[in-house]
């Protein structure tokens, strides 16, 4: 297996000839989001993560010769970079297929144009990169945000939208997702790492095959997530419930069995428990017959 120390130039790694796994080993710091994410991408779908790259590479080109005029990263060519982005290319947040697999892939939104925030997010982070602004990811409550920090002021966009939303709007948001007496702390607007966002990605492409019916795929991304965090129990207790939806009952009850002994005083442990129960009585009827 590669190992990428902080040290090495990530651009030029060859992703695609090489047994780079996202594992508890892996140095999101030393990788970039978009190349964390397009390993994870190939690993699930089998996408050429080289293809994508050149991709990448010649939207890179389209947009800084479309920025060339701009000698410094600042408001006014941000203003310019979302226009490029939103208005000419047509990106934007995908709202009848919201929970769609192909708004989930980053290479899917790259050629559709068309995403979910933290899909849009991780690639337009990579644009604005490559455009010389300091932005990071942000788990927001209610959706991926992207903070960017400008020479004299801290900007919030929304890459569903493409809008920079004003605190106001912002507090609306946490509300919407947490309650009416929620409200906005700069907590909430701290800037995560990539190991978290990744994290957030892989869980969002999981949901989205479960909606699907793919579970064997969404089984591959909890797989994905307990190699990042092998402890995880509430991952492992996610991974019980695919493996009794695909009637692997010894399976699940392993799973569920680690997550009771971990939190023996969770409110689900009570269901785990029948759970448990109606597969062994299940695996012993299908041993009968």
């Amino acid at each position: 297996m590669i190992t990428v120390s902080k040290n090495d130039v990530v651009e030029n790694v060859d992703y695609e000839n090489s047994e780079l796994l996202i594992n508890e080993q892996f140095d999101f710091e030393a990788c970039s989001l978009i190349d964390a994410a397009i390993v994870v991408e190939s690993e699930i779908t089998g996408i050429s993560v080289k293809k994508f790259q050149d991709e990448l590479r010649l939207q890179h080109l389209v947009i800084k010769s479309k920025l060339a005029g701009f000698a410094v990263a600042d408001k006014e060519k941000l203003n310019k970079l979302l226009d490029i982005l939103y208005q000419q290319q047509e990106f934007r947040g995908d709202w009848k297929a919201f929970f769609k697999v192909k708004n989930a892939l980053i290479s899917k939104v790259l050629s559709r144009r068309k995403g979910i925030p933290i899909s849009l997010g991780v690639l337009l982070l990579d644009l604005l990169n490559a455009c010389d602004f300091d932005a990071q990811g942000i788990c927001f409550p209610s959706g991926f945000l992207i903070r960017i920090n400008l020479q004299n002021e801290v900007l919030y966009l929304d890459p569903f939208t493409g809008e920079l939303p004003s605190w106001d709007l912002l507090e609306l948001k946490v509300r919407g997702q947490l309650g009416n007496h929620a409200r906005l702390t700069l907590d909430m607007l701290k800037p995560d790492d990539n190991k978290t966002v990744i994290k957030r990605l892989i869980n969002v492409i999981k949901a989205a095959y479960i909606q699907a019916d793919a579970l064997e795929l969404a089984l591959l991304c909890c797989d994905i997530l307990l190699r990042i965090d092998p402890d995880d129990a509430y991952e492992v207790r996610d991974r019980g419930f695919l493996f009794q939806q695909l009637d692997c009952f010894k399976l699940a009850s392993s799973d569920f069995e680690f997550f009771i002994e971990q939190f023996p005083e969770d409110p689900i442990v009570s269901l785990l428990k029948q759970q448990i129960k109606q597969m062994s009585l299940e695996t012993n009827t299908q041993v009968l017959h």
